[in-house]
């Protein structure tokens, strides 16, 4: 049994490498460019490596937009219910939010491109309706800002602005960051925090009530 399990986590470590060598593939070289022969040779490996985890580039692409999601909702969509004014709560998710733009920007840029292939792209009737199950996980994590920014209304702690406006103001506001931000030689995570609660305060200053 200890041997399976070792082999079950070694299989994981090695599809988790796959994802990372794609997802930075996809930010730096756009989906229509990227193969699968970049992404192996970005992991140092031969294809099959890759093909042995994924079938397809589709296939792939759409597990790098749903990791994207994933780390999104664990880490800012949770706050959500925590303590204090829904003010209070907005900014830890915007905080969240932001540090998660600067420590997986590969898989949060591919994300964008994700939106971009949904709403430009010419994706076949299969590769369409995967993009539409990826949109309605996206669409799930914007509604916790959404039902937040209502909460700050109802309770008085965020300015009476329409709910969906206000969310879709916000995010494009935070998510431009893993548009601009590049890591400084030596950065810490301390320095990223630092950054992070500067960018939300800047940003939320206008949803603030006095």
């Amino acid at each position: 049994m200890a041997v399976m399990a070792a082999q079950e986590a070694t299989l994981t470590d090695r599809r988790e490498e796959v994802l990372a060598a794609a997802a930075e593939c996809f930010m730096r070289q756009g989906y229509a460019t990227t193969s699968m022969d970049d992404v192996a040779e970005a992991l140092g490996a031969t294809k099959g490596r890759v093909y042995h985890h994924f079938r397809s580039k589709p296939e792939l692409f759409f597990e790098v937009f749903r990791r994207a999601i994933a780390i999104l909702m664990r880490e800012a969509g949770t706050h959500e219910k925590g303590p204090g004014t829904a003010a209070d709560r907005l900014a830890r998710m915007a905080r969240a939010h932001v540090l998660c733009m600067m420590e997986s920007q590969p898989f949060q840029r591919s994300l964008s491109l994700g939106v971009d292939l949904y709403r430009f792209g010419k994706a076949g009737e299969e590769h369409r309706m995967v993009l539409e199950d990826l949109m309605d996980l996206r669409r799930g994590y914007e509604d916790s800002f959404r039902r937040i920014f209502a909460a700050g209304r109802d309770d008085g702690s965020l300015r009476p602005l329409d709910p969906s406006l206000a969310m879709r103001t916000i995010l494009g506001a935070i998510n431009w960051v893993a548009i601009w931000y590049t890591p400084r030689d030596g950065e810490t995570r301390a320095h990223r925090e630092r950054l992070a609660d500067e960018i939300v305060e800047q940003v939320l200053g206008g949803y603030r009530t006095p």
